[in-house]
């Protein structure tokens, strides 16, 4: 697996970062992780120093400013240097045992996702006895309802953010945006790329310990759903109305140089 990097972005991911570094190495095995960390105030960033310093095969990104999970993944991609790179939570949500078939599906075709509403994938079932947010699992339903109907695309997970692609495929596309709304923009320009976006589906588990960081009340909630949404109503709507704020604009000029 010399071939694969697996980026995690953490914010205060103390109680999970070993756990998960663990069950990664297992599933795939010699595999090179960077943890982009946006500043963690838990230990995040000294559990992982540790495994460094017992020639683990880890690297830390301690990043400064103002977290963005988008700069966080951005940042592992530039310095990753293998074939293929990865991207999960660190919150244990996405399950590491799905990495050797998404693996093998996006050697078949460049890319690959873990799709909670693929047939046989299911979003989890969070409840005021998980630290998931009821509304923000219910947004994410709603929100990905609308992306597939406005994008039309053959993808029906676009804020999954767990991911194998060639690292070649986006090495010079910047991602856009400051949380998951990235996702969405990346799996429009792949699928205009005419990259198969193979879709692995799995069950979401909630999570074990933390915070979630989608969003810690209805306000940011809802905040972070309008982005989302804003995005897509870019990538589809027609070039002209809203001129130089078109996605649509930049990224289809860009598939065309």
């Amino acid at each position: 697996m010399n071939e694969l990097t697996v980026i995690l972005p953490t914010l205060n991911e103390a109680g999970n970062i070993k756990k998960l570094s663990e069950e990664i190495w297992k599933y795939v095995p010699g595999t090179f992780i960077i943890v982009a960390d946006d500043g963690s105030t838990d230990g995040t960033q000294n559990i992982v120093k540790k495994m460094m310093a017992d020639l683990r095969p880890i690297k830390l990104i301690a990043r400064s400013g103002k977290p963005c999970l988008t700069d966080s993944i951005w940042q592992g991609i530039t310095e990753s240097r293998t074939p293929y790179v990865a991207w999960m939570d660190a919150d244990l949500s996405h399950p590491p045992e799905l990495l050797p078939k998404l693996f093998e599906k996006a050697r078949q075709t460049g890319c690959s996702i873990a799709s909670r509403f693929a047939p046989g994938g299911a979003q989890k079932k969070a409840s005021k006895d998980t630290p998931d947010s009821v509304f923000a699992v219910f947004l994410s339903v709603v929100v990905n309802f609308f992306v597939r109907k406005w994008l039309r695309l053959s993808i029906t997970d676009y804020t999954s953010g767990f991911i194998v692609c060639r690292r070649d495929l986006i090495a010079e596309h910047k991602l856009v945006g400051d949380y998951g709304e990235y996702f969405i923009e990346l799996m429009y320009f792949l699928s205009r790329s005419q990259v198969n976006v193979i879709e692995v589906p799995y069950v979401s588990p909630p999570r074990v310990w933390g915070e979630s960081k989608t969003g810690a009340s209805l306000p940011l909630l809802f905040k972070r759903g309008i982005k989302y949404l804003w995005i897509t109503l870019k990538l589809v709507l027609p070039k002209g109305l809203f001129g130089n704020l078109s996605l649509a604009r930049v990224r289809r000029n860009n598939l065309k140089n």
